[in-house]
């Protein structure tokens, strides 16, 4: 026979084992057979006995398990796509905003600069009728700074040299440059600017 000290060692023993066992399930999430056997009594109602269950009865359940998993699944994935459309759509929108109002703001100052253009053309042309050649040419030197490119601002400052050129015998080598320059850069309108030419006729001798 077992000592009565050899006993009580071995009960201590097998009931620290037992606390180690417990301890361990506490932190395991896994599907364990009991919960499998708690999901598998829900998906049957409850009205199961899964010990007198037949291997049909089962599989049946099993089929419901997993289809329900499946759909937990598909309704995971839909949130997640509908969380991610919102979030992807409101920066586009925010952004389709910001470019909108960036274009308005170029729309704006566009027509602003637009307007100043004309403005000096207005003036230069008034003070071009009255044949004062210094003052429209100012004038248009302004609105050329601004559109550097435009034919017609650039002919009306070609023509008002040429004029003052052929009455105050004055900037004659500038109307020639630029009248050059304006026959290269818009061959087009050759016809227009031999006319121009003709008042210049000693600069090409």
């Amino acid at each position: 026979m077992f000592g009565g000290g050899s006993i009580q060692g071995m009960i201590t023993s097998l009931n620290n084992n037992k606390k180690l066992l417990r301890s361990k399930r506490l932190f395991k999430k896994e599907k364990t057979f009991l919960s499998l056997k708690k999901e598998y009594l829900k998906a049957a109602s409850g009205k199961l006995d899964l010990k007198k269950a037949s291997a049909k009865e089962i599989l049946e359940i099993r089929k419901k398990v997993i289809k329900k998993r499946k759909k937990e699944h598909l309704i995971f994935i839909a949130m997640a796509l509908i969380v991610i459309s919102i979030f992807s759509y409101v920066p586009l929108k925010l952004i389709k905003q910001n470019n909108l109002l960036v274009k308005n703001q170029q729309t704006l100052e566009f027509k602003e600069k637009e307007n100043k253009f004309l403005i000096l053309i207005d003036d230069g042309d008034n003070w071009f009728k009255k044949g004062d050649w210094q003052n429209a040419i100012f004038q248009y030197q302004k609105a050329k700074k601004m559109f550097s490119d435009n034919y017609d601002v650039n002919y009306r400052l070609v023509n008002a040299y040429s004029l003052q050129c052929e009455r105050e015998i004055k900037n004659c080598h500038v109307a020639k440059e630029l009248l050059d320059k304006l026959i290269l850069d818009f061959p087009e309108k050759k016809h227009e600017l031999i006319k121009i030419k003709d008042r210049l006729e000693y600069e090409y001798q």
